[in-house]
């Protein structure tokens, strides 16, 4: 089974719940008619979380629930339309963020090194980089084997003309090609190499019954062990590009003890379980393998339609996402869980989700299955939905997990929701996405703090923390800063979500204006503003942020966190400031113009601001700075009717704070100046000012 299957058990959360709500889950014979389970908008006190304030034009977001009872532990989410996963705590405290750039997450595995296995059949490690990245075609999942082995859910497709010669009726689509699930089992041999060790094609078990003179022509209902090559194709429509997709298989799972595939088949309706102990040659045959049956369907359920053994009233699977066995050790072992989305083509829709659980009818290596009938089992042995049950209703993506408390972890795609029920329906846990621009969640999982891939990735965050305790901070104030590898480090060694709820700004002026992006010149610094919940890590009481800095030569970084009324800290400081320094010892060296609360140099066509004993207060403050000069026709012809040029500054973008001084260096036009008027103000107007005569060019007077 997936690697992830395997979590310890550990004491319950005993945190208190403000409310939560349920629905009511079910162990009957069918989906019972179940009570409400709309979720609250209100945090547990106790709990902290990302903004979750509801209002008329904002859903509520970030941590809604978190009550006695839920797992403890960690919870991987991995939205579609970016390359994030997030990793985040059931305070709703991002733990870690995965980034598999250039490929959407899409699915994301946490292995036991601590490496993420990604969409894209990338291998990612705790920092970002990229430790195995295999090309081959690879479609909705990918799973690590215990083997140490990728299983890879893929894709054939072939030509139109070749679909009709293998009895697609031509009728029934005008698609220019025809796709199928292909799945092969590739063993790692380099960072971008893989041997293929095992593979098995839907095109290689399939029945028609439209032409007696093509291949595999038999009656559909006598062989429930081959996929019927024209089901679903007259319902579906031609992508712009690809071909028809016609099975869209979206999940794989692996069962060791069984040596056994289960496919979720979206376009079926149906789960499929196959034999994985063949060798390749027996997989794309009909003998061999535990089975006796090479590679054709074991089993199959969920919609009897498919293979002619049933009606539409026999139907339960629509649309299907991510079925698996529940593993060993849980509750309900040995049973599959799967999220029934409730969508099918139009007009057959049943309009409601539910996470449904079934027992599956072993017979050794095979399953029983009575002459003539579909496959069991006729009931459900627990299930989940909402009442009214159109109030949960994913039509797409979306999973089901079971957990070892016997809860059930649920993803809600569509919503961006992740939620966890207990066994009798009622909501413990509940988080929502707070980056809408993020996408669907189409896969949530939770990890038992045991779990060997946390224990790998708090170890990741503990180096990073001993390595820059190791330094001295660059500087000091709510987070304490340090340069570590090229990145810009944020520790805070005691800390709350509600450290972090405010977004950080990070400015950074280049040493060369030419370094910045195009768009970025004009204001002479770049702009990295973050959200903690995208870039930090929150773990042990400890809040950590790494930021890759620019790989141009910085002079300044400036940093620090807003809230929509307020600054609440900033800090700033000089990588490189050697140009001020250079300027300070030429003003040293004569003597100053003015004396205010900075004194004024002028030397070598620059205006000098000095001061010696200096707090990072004293150039907070908006410098202004007034050109008169000679002649008015030497303004530029916006600033000729009021007879100056404004040359104000902010200190960060022309200083540098070093030795305890404050120094910053602007240059003076060339042009023959007559005065200049300059100072601060503040929030309550002019701090200082000092005004004095220049004489030819930006000469100082004798």
């Amino acid at each position: 089974m997936r690697a992830w299957i395997g979590i310890a058990s550990i004491t319950l959360s005993a945190l208190l719940a403000a409310c939560s709500s349920g629905g009511m889950a079910t162990r009957a014979t069918e989906p019972a008619v179940l009570s409400t389970v709309t979720p609250s908008s209100t945090p547990h006190p106790a709990s902290t979380g990302l903004p979750s304030a509801a209002s008329a034009t904002r859903r509520a977001t970030g941590l809604l629930v978190n009550a006695p009872g839920a797992f403890e532990g960690y919870t991987l989410f991995t939205p579609s339309r970016t390359t994030n996963a997030y990793l985040i705590d059931n305070h709703g405290r991002v733990v870690h963020r995965q980034d598999a750039k250039p490929h959407p997450a899409a699915i994301t595995t946490l292995l036991e090194n601590g490496n993420a296995l990604m969409s894209g059949n990338r291998e990612v490690d705790a920092e970002g980089n990229v430790v195995w990245d295999f090309q081959h075609p690879q479609n909705h999942d990918i799973l690590s084997m215990p083997n140490g082995n990728v299983l890879i859910l893929s894709r054939l497709t072939i030509p139109r003309e070749e679909a009709i010669a293998l009895g697609v009726n031509p009728r029934s689509t005008a698609c220019h090609a025809l796709r199928a699930t292909h799945i092969v089992e590739v063993r790692p041999t380099g960072p971008s190499d893989g041997e293929i060790v095992w593979k098995w094609s839907a095109f290689d078990h399939f029945v028609q019954d439209f032409d007696p003179e093509k291949p595999n022509y038999g009656v559909v209902a006598d062989h429930p062990e081959l996929i019927d090559i024209n089901f679903t194709v007259a319902d579906a429509k031609c992508p712009r590009a690809g071909g028809l997709d016609w099975l869209h298989a979206n999940a794989l799972d692996y069962n060791a003890e069984l040596d056994q595939i289960m496919i979720t088949v979206r376009n079926f309706s149906e789960i499929w379980i196959i034999d994985h102990s063949t060798t390749i040659e027996e997989a794309a045959g009909r003998a061999g393998g535990n089975s006796g049956k090479g590679g054709d369907l074991i089993y199959r359920w969920g919609n009897p339609r498919a293979h002619r053994r049933g009606t539409a009233a026999d139907q339960r699977l629509f649309r299907p996402h991510d079925a698996q066995w529940i593993p060993e050790g849980l509750p309900g072992a040995g049973n599959v869980l799967i999220f029934n989305n409730g969508a099918e083509y139009p007009g057959f829709e049943r309009g409601y989700s539910s996470v449904d659980e079934f027992a599956l009818p072993a017979d050794g290596s095979n399953y029983r299955l009575e002459s003539g009938s579909a496959y069991g089992p006729n009931e459900i042995v627990w299930t989940y939905a909402a009442d009214p049950r159109d109030s949960f209703y994913a039509s797409y993506g979306s999973s089901a997990q079971r957990l070892p408390n016997g809860n059930t972890l649920i993803a809600d795609g569509p919503a961006s929701r992740v939620f966890e029920v207990t066994a009798e329906g009622e909501t413990v846990w509940e988080f929502v996405n707070p980056d809408a621009n993020d996408g669907p969640v189409h896969n949530a999982r939770r990890y038992g703090p045991n779990h060997q891939g946390i224990q790998s990735l708090l170890e990741f965050y503990r180096t990073v923390g001993r390595a820059a305790a190791a330094s001295e901070p660059i500087l000091r104030s709510v987070f304490d800063l340090y340069l570590l590898d090229g990145d810009l480090v944020y520790v805070k060694e005691e800390c709350g979500q509600e450290d972090v709820e405010a977004p950080f700004f990070l400015h950074i002026v280049p040493e060369r204006a030419d370094d910045l992006p195009q768009e970025r010149r004009r204001f002479a610094f770049d702009n990295m503003d973050f959200d903690f919940f995208r870039r930090g890590a929150a773990f042990e009481g400890k809040c950590v942020t790494r930021v890759a800095l620019p790989d141009y030569p910085v002079t300044a970084v400036r940093t620090g966190q807003f809230t929509p009324d307020s600054k609440l800290w900033s800090a700033r400081f000089w990588l490189n400031p050697e140009p001020q320094r250079a300027a300070y010892r030429s003003a040293a060296a004569g003597r100053p113009v003015a004396r205010s609360a900075f004194d004024l140099y002028v030397t070598n066509g620059d205006l000098v601001y000095v001061r010696e004993s200096c707090s990072h207060d004293d150039a907070e403050h908006r410098f202004f700075l007034h050109i008169v000069p000679e002649r008015v026709d030497d303004l530029p012809q916006a600033r000729r009717q009021p007879g100056f040029d404004n040359l104000g500054f902010d200190f960060f973008l022309r200083g540098a704070e070093f030795d305890g001084k404050c120094v910053a260096a602007v240059p003076l036009p060339d042009y023959a100046i007559a005065s200049i008027r300059t100072g601060q103000f503040g929030p309550q107007g002019e701090l200082w000012s000092a005004e004095f005569a220049v004489v030819g060019g930006g000469a100082p007077p004798p």
